[in-house]
């Protein structure tokens, strides 16, 4: 058992939740939202708000199933082993679209400092080569990535916020007003389709709920850190982005790699610009480093277990996953190339739109979790059950070639579940 003073109170814990979320995909957000056009803010105040009531969720499982060992784990306890494989198998794959995702913002700060790789077939084929270069990085170990993505951390925030802040003594009413809905759509169509790229600056909501063992008093501090964990990285997000849209054009927005960078050089000059697009492509390029090597490491221990093939599962003498590392490169390769569009913007939000119905289909196994754990208790069924709505809202928003990959994932992950399971893998998964 731990020590109580080695435990974190809630301060901390809704820092871990905040830091987790704010992560990259602060950096190429708004482009992605520039389709859109200002009206995206509304968007934002109903995911923060789904977005909290998901972070209950977590919460109360956390507490109801203490060694249900993360997300996914609830599902499996809450739901059953085939469930629960289910949900670990989309959670895995969702990290192949989310750090495809994390790359292009990088080559996507990177082209604003070089235009020349800006050509659609030039910026994929970089982002390609950023996959591997962070992939043969994190062949040093977990302390050199952990050193790499602490040193970037404070770098590639401190002047994205500082436009974020200042940015806002530059915001014109009248730009923001002028590009409030460019879809063509009726105000309803325009928030519900920005609904599932805004999601994705909440993933990662569910942190304090799975470190809730180094929490102390779990059933009062996780549920305060949670909430205060999103909310102020919800508040950092709204901030930024809308700011921005006073300063630019959503046309603009839509057409830029570099929205916060282009926003700075608007501001303060191409010095400004340059400067601040090489500390946000560094800021992205260690969140890469750190999700690259959560998603080796989740399915390295997968194999140890059964879920994932044996095949795979591999160290190298500076302790990190190589065989689990080299073959999620090649399936990210695979995903940038096939995600390839004309601007940067449709891009990320393709794959970070994949990313969000994976995920978001494993958060609605949580709330169905709850629900089967937790019967009878009128706070729980409301927050499961408004917690299942909005995750259905935002499914059923996401377009129909999204669900489609999901649904055909689905049905894969039967057979391998399967498969599983005759390879002698079925008596872990069905442990309590």
């Amino acid at each position: 058992m731990r020590d109580e003073r080695t435990k974190i109170g809630p301060l901390a814990a809704g820092f871990i939740v905040a830091g987790n979320m704010i992560g990259s995909g602060i950096f190429l957000l708004p482009a992605s939202l520039g389709e859109i056009g200002s009206i995206a803010i509304v968007g934002w105040m109903v995911v923060l708000v789904g977005a909290l009531l998901v972070g209950l969720v977590c919460s109360r499982l956390s507490a109801l199933c203490p060694s249900g060992a993360g997300l996914t784990g609830y599902v499996r306890v809450g739901l059953g082993a085939p469930l629960g494989f289910q949900a670990a198998f989309l959670y895995w794959v969702s990290t192949w679209f989310g750090n495809v995702a994390i790359a292009l913002a990088v080559t996507g700060y990177l082209a604003a400092l070089l235009p020349a790789l800006k050509a659609p077939l030039i910026l994929t084929l970089a982002t390609v080569a950023v996959i591997w270069a962070v992939s043969l990085g994190n062949l040093a170990g977990v302390r050199f990535t952990a050193r790499f993505e602490g040193a970037a951390l404070v770098q590639g925030l401190a002047p994205v916020l500082l436009v974020a802040v200042l940015g806002w003594w530059w915001f014109d009413p009248k730009i923001f007003v002028a590009s409030w809905n460019v879809t063509g759509q009726s105000a309803g169509g325009a928030i519900a389709t920005s609904l599932g790229s805004i999601i994705w600056a909440f993933l990662g909501l569910e942190s304090a709920a799975v470190v809730a063992a180094v929490v102390r008093q779990p059933e009062r501090n996780v549920p305060i850190a949670t909430m205060g964990g999103i909310a102020a990285a919800g508040l950092v997000y709204i901030t930024a982005c809308t700011a921005l849209t006073g300063v630019l054009t959503a046309e603009e927005l839509r057409t830029s790699t570099a929205p916060f960078a282009d926003v700075a050089t608007r501001i303060w000059g191409p010095m400004a610009g340059s400067l601040l697009a090489i500390c946000a492509m560094a800021k992205a390029a260690g969140t890469l480093a750190g999700w690259m090597l959560v998603g080796a490491e989740t399915a390295e221990a997968g194999a140890r277990l059964g879920l994932f093939p044996r095949a795979l599962s591999g160290i190298n003498r500076h302790g990190a996953p190589v065989r689990n590392l080299m073959f999620m490169a090649v399936l990210m390769s695979v995903v940038c190339l096939a995600t390839m569009s004309p601007t940067l913007g449709q891009q990320f939000d393709t794959v970070v739109n994949m990313a969000v119905v994976l995920n978001v289909i494993v958060y609605a196994c949580a709330c169905a979790a709850l629900l089967r754990l937790s019967p009878g208790r009128g706070r729980d069924l409301w927050v499961a059950g408004g917690g299942m709505l909005f995750c259905i809202g935002v499914l059923v928003t996401t377009g129909a070639r999204s669900l489609l990959v999901a649904v055909g994932l689905l049905l894969i992950g039967v057979p391998l579940y399967m498969l599983r399971n005759a390879a002698g893998g079925g008596q872990e998964a069905s442990r309590p």
